[in-house]
């Protein structure tokens, strides 16, 4: 696949899918709420060229609309006569007018020079007559005008560092001519430009014409993305116009448009992606990054219409393989439909040389955020067309190659389910594609039949190949419905009728007040084809915590609900987003309010056919950012987080366990492969405490206990063993490195305890429960930089290397713990967080694991603390009331794990207890 996605598994907290994404060679970062920056483009299809089939698609993928101009041509192949152009001239312009005339209005056109041979009348190589030349050049722009069209621009040579054979190849005679046309009233209010074909050229063409020159034009079909960037650049700062007359994918537009570049023409014909980098460069751009040497480069844009989508392109003849990781800064959102996340990463394939197994790749995501969330697309599903509730089926069940497509009610037909699969990335070209077919054991694919490009072509299914018209593109619309367009046509699946057995066709885009013809659901292969939405959830509670807030209803009675979508908003009745989906029980936990206020919540049931429910009550809570703990992880087996928060972490690698220091295991990174990745909004916090058992098995400086960050300049982190010999904590809020040392490395081969406590006042580094060094004057705090990318065992630096040992009982609370806090903690007497309102005033107790006798400390000594000792299978082993010596004997337990419950009147907890002897 082309995105780093998981499978989505049913939510309890809003990390339960958090997965650790892979590395990346770049980062994208960008706010869905930013205003962004404007760089709008001219955008225009190429006649010059002369394919009806391109102008027809691009036509199809822009928007006719969106056509602000075409390109085309004048020709040298025969001579003026009595100073009008040649008949045969005439009919090629002819035939590019009647491609111009599908755009049913006047157009602006751009011209260029296509030669394949020129007439003696123009001169000969080395001696072109500039005054002939111009003269044929005002006849074409009077015929083109004399058509109801505006020239806006002319190259009078079409990529003129590739010689005779393509351009004038003669910079002495381009700028005769250019000076010649300047004489010329048919070119008052036309721009001249010049036009190469390699980037490396370009800017050597650009400066020796330049005073002849309103224009910088360039195509990228060779040379440096430097010099590509650099020559848009100058174009720019000379007062110039700056142009791309050739686009052949998405990363020249993107690029370009990213540097100065004004008006953008596709060559050949702008695909799915490219028509949607179209529209949504008519917005705003939210975030951009490049891999210069890669030749390859990614984007964010948000539309006119408020959408969101991310690009992703590399250069059709030099691009080397990249991948980019996309990370949404203000919130967690959907890409293509899975999430929510902050992050994933996208690959971008490359060839093995210039021009060498190059796959011209480029793609388009979907990133939402907001109410309606598309669902994520891959599997089998039967396809539902919204108009008449009926099923998309071969015709009589045909196994047969060409057999028509229809649709029927749904009968539970193998012939009826159909398997969505995304195209590899090296298809060629975009790969946001999908092919659809048959079921999962046939080779039958939908296709449009005889890759037909206009209204009412036929719709089949064929033998499986890498034909184009094999290839859908899906668009989300509204409430889980779908439009699917094809690759060839850029048209849409479409029904002829309601009627049972209505023939399925292709049609242009039709309005909202037609759409439901074209609208099509993604329904599971065992779930019926009803329309009946589950009642509205009942008896919504939302209850606030330190860190989080706890929410809980009552559960539909229907027995089809499929789960439960929950929906956020910072103001009542404000506007809602989607937090999470596939919620199968009744109790969920919102762990990214980790700053203090109110928030307000909805849900929706949902039923095993995608229908929704209206929504529940609406319901507020408020965070009270009283001290707690926020995460805790014992690593028993497992990376869940042990508190209420349920801020569970990932793993990237295989985690293993070993023998821990408290309880029974602990993780165990290997320093090759492995670490883990906590929660996004983990650290987001004003005060904090960071604190851990450390096995460390030595080697190499500057391994990470743990790394919460953003990038190399935002960040704070434990090293066992820095570049100066010392255990070593470090903060960086993009104002410089702050830090505070230990006086060793950490020992190695033993377990050990660090923590450190950023106050309000002060921050501290504690080694094995001793203080190892403070600073009232380390002033940055997590809250400042919001860290996004919270490691254990992995730096924000990829090239300091990866933690080799075991952590055990790794906490995070948001405040500063005192240093008899940190004692306890390293001591082993542990205090039992995290029992909200229900807590044994001040108990602690200890040491975990127990040998002999287990010490206990309460407040409220004139009230009975009695204590009960059960092993795994719940039996009772011990019972007794701990009075004055505040101790239970627990020397005749065995070596192994118990449940240790304590009560003090109405007041309960229960912990595991570890006993070693």
């Amino acid at each position: 696949m082309a995105l780093a996605f998981s499978k989505i598994n049913a939510q309890t907290s809003t990390s339960t899918n958090f997965i650790v994404q892979p590395e990346a060679d770049r980062t994208l970062l960008f706010d869905t709420n930013s205003t962004g920056e404007s760089k709008n483009l001219v955008w225009g299809i190429d006649t010059a060229w002369p394919d009806l089939a391109n102008f027809k698609r691009g036509m199809a993928f822009m928007d006719p609309e969106n056509v602000d101009v075409v390109r085309v041509s004048y020709f040298t192949e025969e001579p003026l006569v009595n100073g009008e152009l040649h008949p045969r001239i005439k009919e090629a312009i002819d035939k590019r007018l009647g491609y111009i005339a599908l755009l049913n209005r006047p157009m602006k056109l751009t011209m260029n020079s296509i030669r394949f041979s020129v007439d003696p009348s123009f001169g000969t190589p080395g001696n072109y007559n500039p005054v002939t030349w111009a003269a044929n050049i005002a006849a074409t722009i009077k015929y083109y005008e004399a058509a109801g069209h505006e020239v806006i621009s002319i190259s009078p040579c079409n990529e003129c560092d590739l010689g005779n054979n393509y351009g004038n190849g003669d910079k002495p005679f381009s700028a005769a001519l250019n000076t010649e046309l300047r004489k010329l009233n048919e070119l008052d209010g036309i721009r001249i430009s010049s036009s190469t074909l390699n980037t490396d050229q370009a800017l050597l063409w650009y400066t020796y014409l330049k005073e002849t020159l309103d224009e910088g034009n360039t195509h990228q079909l060779a040379g440096s993305f430097n010099n590509y960037a650099s020559f848009f650049e100058t174009v720019k700062s000379d007062g110039k116009y700056a142009s791309n007359d050739e686009l052949h994918n998405v990363i020249e537009a993107m690029v370009g448009l990213e540097y100065g570049m004004e008006m953008g023409i596709w060559w050949g014909t702008p695909e799915f992606a490219g028509g949607q980098f179209v529209k949504a460069s008519d917005g705003v751009r939210l975030g951009y990054a490049e891999h210069r040497s890669n030749w390859t480069a990614a984007a964010v844009y948000r539309n006119l219409d408020g959408k969101v989508e991310g690009f992703i392109g590399a250069s059709e003849r030099q691009a080397k393989a990249t991948s980019y990781r996309f990370v949404s800064k203000d919130k967690a959102v959907f890409y293509d439909g899975y999430g929510p996340h902050r992050e994933f990463v996208m690959n971008i394939p490359g060839g093995t040389g210039y021009h060498q197994n190059q796959p011209n790749a480029e793609r388009v995501i979907n990133i939402q955020s907001g109410e309606d969330i598309q669902p994520a697309i891959s599997g089998m599903y039967k396809l539902v067309n919204r108009a008449s509730g009926k099923v998309v089926q071969v015709a009589n069940g045909s196994a047969n190659d060409g057999a028509n497509l229809e649709i029927g009610s749904d009968t539970q037909q193998t012939y009826q389910q159909w398997e969505m699969s995304l195209v590899p990335e090296d298809v060629g070209g975009d790969f946001t594609y999908y092919k659809i077919g048959l079921g999962s054991a046939t080779n039958k694919k939908i296709a449009v039949d005889a890759s037909n490009l206009n209204n009412n072509g036929n719709i089949i299914t064929y033998e499986n190949s890498t034909s184009l018209n094999r290839h859908w593109f899906i668009e989300y619309d509204e409430d889980g419905w779908f439009y699917i367009g094809n690759r060839q046509s850029g048209k849409y699946l479409d029904v002829a009728s309601i009627n049972e057995n209505a023939n399925i066709r292709q049609w242009e885009k039709r309005d909202a007040q037609s759409k439901d013809s074209q609208l099509w659901r993604f329904l599971p292969i065992d779930a019926p084809v009803e329309f009946n939405a589950p009642a509205a959830p009942t008896n919504l509670v939302a209850t606030g915590k330190e860190e989080a807030i706890q929410l809980s209803w009552t559960a539909n009675t229907e027995n089809d609900v499929a789960g439960y979508t929950i929906f956020r908003a910072s103001s009542a009745g404000g506007s809602y987003s989607t937090i999470a989906r596939n919620v199968t029980t009744t109790n969920f936990v919102d762990n990214t309010r980790t700053s203090n206020g109110e928030y307000f919540y909805k849900i929706k049931a949902v039923d095993n056919s995608l229908n929704y429910s209206s929504y529940s009550n609406e319901v507020s809570a408020t965070t009270t950012g009283a001290n707690t703990l926020v995460a805790h992880y014992e690593f028993e087996q497992n990376l869940l987080d042990k508190t209420s928060n349920l801020n569970h972490t990932a793993a990237a690698g295989t985690i293993t366990y070993g023998s821990g220091e408290i309880g029974t295991d602990a993780a165990e990174l290997n320093g090759a492969d492995n670490f883990l990745q906590l929660p996004a909004d983990i650290a987001n916090q004003e005060e904090i405490t960071v604190a851990s058992w450390v096995y460390w098995n030595g080697g190499k400086i500057w391994q990470r206990v743990f790394d919460f960050g953003n990038s190399q300049d935002q960040f704070m982190f434990i090293s066992p063993y820095s570049g100066a010999g010392t255990v070593r904590f470090g903060i960086n809020n993009g104002n410089g490195l702050e830090t505070l040392n230990s006086s060793a490395k950490l020992t190695e081969g033993a377990w050990s305890h660090v923590a450190v406590t950023l106050g309000n006042d002060s921050a501290r580094l504690y080694v094995n429960g001793a203080l190892a060094d403070e600073s009232s004057s380390i002033i940055a705090r997590p809250i400042d930089f919001k860290p996004m990318f919270n490691y254990i065992g992995k730096s924000q630096f990829t090239s300091d290397p990866l933690l080799n040992g075991k952590v055990d009982d790794f906490r995070i609370y948001n405040y500063a713990l005192s240093a008899s806090d940190i004692a306890a903690l390293y001591n082993k007497t542990l205090s039992l967080e995290d029992c909200g309102n229900n807590c044994i005033d001040g108990l602690t107790y200890g040491p975990i694991p127990a040998n002999d006798v287990l010490k206990f400390n309460f407040n409220n000594t004139n009230s009975t603390l009695k204590a009960f000792v059960y092993d795994v299978n719940g039996r009772l082993l011990l019972n007794k009331n701990i009075t004055n010596s505040k101790q239970l004997n627990v020397s005749k337990l065995p070596s192994g794990m118990y449940i240790l419950k304590l009560n003090q009147d109405d007041k309960i907890s229960i912990k595991k207890l570890l006993v070693r002897h």
